[in-house]
């Protein structure tokens, strides 16, 4: 069957089924045109992968247990318990899956389970892997809250119109390149930028104040030829007409507005706050 079939039948997004295919997860089977054919044995390891996947479970623990002959989610349970102390909703979860609990009676504890997450634990679970770590980690801070009803449609779009974006593609060596530059970045690195870029259009002439310096030494670095001829300017020009080419501006931040009310908050002063950083850097620059 085709990938649009499996979605169906799975409720995972194309990015996921293809994150799970280069794992090694599933090995579907290639048609001389190219395309995959996904068999029965796909969609009930996908339908697996995408439980123990919701309760915290990570890709390699996932893989071990399809790949054990005997049963190990008792193992990882208690490791589980152990390493990571988990919340006990996905506790009683995977203990109905160590039972043989029907699959109606999981579905409705992962059901209440769901509504508790996170918008950006909702993201994270429907892409998995490096796109949704680059591309959420730059909202995070504000999708640490519950999706309402209101934004439950938007959400959905938005989803949608992630999971049939064309893949944005790096060379071997960009893609090393970008690892060097981002292997000493931290979450809570990106945080804290985050946490600046809020403080900032909170009160744009105390932090122009305070930053005038950087301010400046950036905007001349960025006018340099060392920063023009860079590796990173034609990484970035590239993304950035990828970004415009797919209507990600017009289309996915009016989406995430909707369902994130922080970020639409965040937003608003984002437009004002731009208006007086611009006024304040042209009565600097005089």
């Amino acid at each position: 069957m085709i990938i649009s079939e499996v979605q169906n039948r799975t409720g995972l997004t194309r990015k996921a089924i293809k994150y799970y295919e280069e794992r090694g997860l599933i090995n579907p089977k290639r048609l001389e045109n190219g395309y995959r054919d996904y068999s029965d044995k796909d969609i009930k390891i996908l339908k697996k992968i995408s439980v123990l996947s919701k309760v915290g479970l990570s890709v390699a623990e996932i893989k071990g247990i399809l790949h054990s002959q005997d049963s190990s989610l008792s193992t990882i349970l208690r490791n589980k318990e152990f390493e990571l102390n988990i919340e006990e909703k996905k506790k009683e979860i995977l203990e109905l899956i160590i039972k043989g609990e029907e699959q109606a009676t999981i579905n409705k504890k992962l059901d209440l389970l769901e509504t508790n997450k996170t918008i950006y634990e909702r993201l994270m679970d429907k892409f998995p892997g490096y796109f949704g770590q680059v591309l959420f980690s730059a909202y995070k801070i504000f999708l640490n809250e519950n999706l309402d009803k209101d934004g439950k449609k938007a959400f959905e779009k938005y989803i949608e119109y992630l999971d049939n974006l064309p893949e944005f593609q790096l060379s071997n060596d960009e893609g090393k390149y970008i690892e060097k530059l981002t292997k000493s970045f931290s979450m809570a690195d990106l945080e804290k930028i985050n946490e600046s870029k809020i403080e900032a259009v909170n009160n744009i002439k105390k932090w122009f104040k305070d930053n005038e310096k950087f301010i400046f030494d950036y905007e001349k670095y960025k006018k340099s030829d060392e920063y023009l001829n860079s590796e990173v300017k034609k990484i970035q020009d590239r993304f950035q007409k990828y970004m415009v080419d797919n209507g990600y501006y017009e289309i996915a931040i009016p989406l995430i507005r909707k369902f994130s009310k922080s970020y639409d908050e965040y937003y608003n002063k984002l437009i004002q706050a731009n208006k007086k950083y611009l006024k304040e850097k042209n009565s600097y620059s005089r």
